[in-house]
Order: C-alpha cells, then sequence, then structure tokens
C-alpha cells in the first residue's frame, strides 16, 4: 500500500486540524496527536516534501486505521456543521402516472438510472460513532431526536465490507466505496453520498422514504407513428399529454411507441411490422427486404434502383404500391412490436 501522507490531527483541544493551519513558525507551539492512535505526532514542513504531520515515536498505527478513523471523523463533523448532506439514490423509476395512463402497463414506462436526491438532514439530526444497535455496531449512526426509529448506518470501507448478517438485518445502510485516500472523503464531503459512485446502499427504498418534490414528467420519449392513405409513414415525439390525442386529422392510423428496440432501431420500422403482423394490407419500402443500409449513403436505399430504374436509391416509401420486386423482409413478422399501442384504427 502507497504511504499515507497524514494531513489532519488533533491539536491539544482535540479539535481536527489541517497541516494548511500550521506554519513553519508556530509548529513548535502546538502539540499534536493522532487521530487513531492518539500518540504524539509531529508537523514536518520543509520546501521538498509535502507538508504533512508524522508519529514522533514509532509506532503500529498506519495508514489504513488513519484513513477510517479521519473519514468518521470528518464525515460527523460535516453532518452537524451543514444543512444540506446530500444522499442521491440512482433508480429505475416508474412512471408517476402509470395509475392514469392507458399505455403504462402495456410499456411498463420507466425512467432507467433516474436520480432521486435526498437531504439527510431532512431525515436525521444526530450522528453518533461507534454507537451499538443490537448487535452491531456501525462506523457511524444517523438518528432522529423524534422518530426514535428512523435509523441509517454509515459504513467507512477501507479493509472490509459489512458482513451479510448486517445487510439482512434489514437496517438502512450507507456503505462508502474503498478509501484508499483523503481525497476520497473530500469527494464524500463536497458531494454527498452518491449511490453507485462513491458509496452502495443497502435496504433503502425510496418509498419508504420521506416523500420529496414530485416530477410528474417521466423524462421519457414516445413517438407518435402516423400511417395515411398512400402508405406513407411519420413519426414524431410526442408527451405524455399528447398520449390520448389525435395529432393528424389526415391520418389513417396513429400509434403509440415507447421504447423502440427493433432490428433497425427504429420506430418506423416497428409500426409498420405492427400493422403486418395485426393483417393490415400495408404496403412500405421500409418493409422491403430490398431496403437495407448503405455505408456510401449512410442511410437505407433500394438495392434494386438501378434494375428498377429508378431516379433515386432513395425512392418515396410509398413507391412499393407499384413496384413489382416488392417483398415483405421476412425479419417483420419477428419483430418485438410489444411495446406498441393502438390509438386509433378508422
Amino acid at each position: 500500500m502507497k504511504q499515507i501522507k497524514y494531513s489532519y490531527c488533533l491539536n491539544e483541544k482535540k479539535e481536527l486540524t489541517h497541516i494548511s493551519n500550521v506554519t513553519i513558525e508556530n509548529k513548535h507551539n502546538q502539540t499534536f496527536y493522532c487521530l487513531e492512535c492518539g500518540n504524539e505526532m509531529i508537523a514536518k514542513i520543509g520546501k521538498i516534501k509535502i507538508p504533512h504531520f508524522a508519529h514522533k515515536s514509532e509506532t503500529a498505527c498506519n495508514g489504513e486505521s488513519y484513513l477510517h478513523k479521519l473519514a468518521k471523523t470528518k464525515i460527523r463533523k460535516y453532518f452537524y456543521f451543514t444543512n444540506n448532506f446530500p444522499l442521491i439514490l440512482i433508480r429505475n423509476v416508474s412512471c408517476e402516472n402509470k395509475n392514469i395512463c392507458p399505455i403504462y402497463y402495456h410499456c411498463n414506462c420507466q425512467e432507467c438510472n433516474k436520480q432521486i436526491p435526498y437531504n439527510i438532514k431532512d431525515l436525521c439530526d444526530i450522528c453518533k460513532e461507534e454507537e451499538p444497535v443490537e448487535n452491531f455496531q456501525p462506523d457511524l449512526l444517523f438518528t432522529h431526536s423524534e422518530y426514535t426509529k428512523r435509523k441509517i448506518f454509515i459504513e467507512i470501507y477501507k479493509t472490509h465490507k459489512s458482513e451479510e448478517e448486517k445487510i439482512k438485518s434489514n437496517y438502512k445502510i450507507i456503505e462508502t466505496k474503498e478509501i484508499k485516500s483523503e481525497a476520497d472523503i473530500d469527494d464524500i464531503i463536497e458531494r454527498g453520498f452518491i449511490e453507485g459512485e462513491n458509496c452502495e446502499t443497502y435496504n433503502i427504498n425510496p418509498v419508504k422514504l420521506p416523500p420529496i418534490e414530485k416530477n410528474n414528467n417521466s423524462g421519457l420519449d414516445i413517438d407518435r407513428f402516423i400511417l395515411y392513405k398512400n402508405g406513407g409513414v411519420r413519426v414524431k415525439d410526442i408527451s405524455c399529454e399528447e398520449i390520448n390525442k389525435k395529432i393528424d386529422s389526415s391520418s389513417m392510423i396513429e400509434l403509440n411507441i415507447c421504447h423502440p428496440i427493433t432490428p433497425f432501431d427504429s420506430s418506423y420500422y416497428t409500426g409498420l411490422a405492427f400493422l403486418i403482423q395485426k393483417s393490415y394490407n400495408v404496403k412500405n419500402c421500409i418493409l422491403c427486404k430490398y431496403h437495407k443500409y448503405n455505408d456510401f449513403y449512410e442511410c437505407s436505399i433500394c438495392i434494386l434502383y438501378k434494375k428498377l430504374k429508378l431516379n433515386t436509391p432513395k425512392p418515396k416509401q410509398t413507391t412499393a404500391n407499384t413496384c413489382q420486386s416488392y417483398e415483405i423482409n421476412p425479419i417483420v413478422m419477428k419483430c418485438d412490436t410489444s411495446n406498441i399501442y393502438l390509438l386509433k384504427d378508422k
């Protein structure tokens, strides 16, 4: 392990002190003590090495125990210093309008990896170090003076992760990622606990936490597939508010498509495939097996355009109505169209 430079220690008043607060002139007028072992330390301030504290005498105390103690001390100190200690949970969140949305259970709309922000100071107002709870002794314990059953364990991962028994206890746990340096501790102080980045959480369910301000926009993109009488199609982005509304008076059929995942990653293709699978008599060049992607044009073209004596390799979609070579791509019948909701059929 790389040797840790001790940037912090305790002064005579047992207050946390940073090396930047010590100068060559005043370092001999103060007495410093190790955070972990309590032995005396000296301030090393020179012109070559980075200023740091070191034990005055040889000791078994090491950098790992120092970082562990420093993390507990700084987090606890910051908890009482600040009014905002962020806890950001990362979750896949179902749309908040699912109970009134006509396509939710058809499409299971979700916003993936959504950040759900909380302020730990709104949840707890007490922080204790090494406070026993039943058979456990978390590094830090966040509690509330009024809601005494509310408890959040803070575990500092330096050499050992939380044991299985603690995780299965159903106590809410925030466990830091491995603390390798003072910078890892500073990251938590500066940004808070961010799930998946500088911590992991156990038994923390946003539904069971006090509510936060809701956002009525799921953040999802929903495509409206529009079919016209001539076989041409158009795709338009719509909002959740437009799900039940027809948006083109001249359309023949309109579909809502959410999370389009197709062989061509295209709502054009998915919508047409849906209609073919439902036995609609639709012809469109997009469905033709001769309609394929071309690297030169950087788009899909009719690969028979020369044979068919077309003026362009990219004919109109409706050319399929009169094309003698039109043949449906067999992959159409295998396309997943479970994410489509038929808005209007006339």
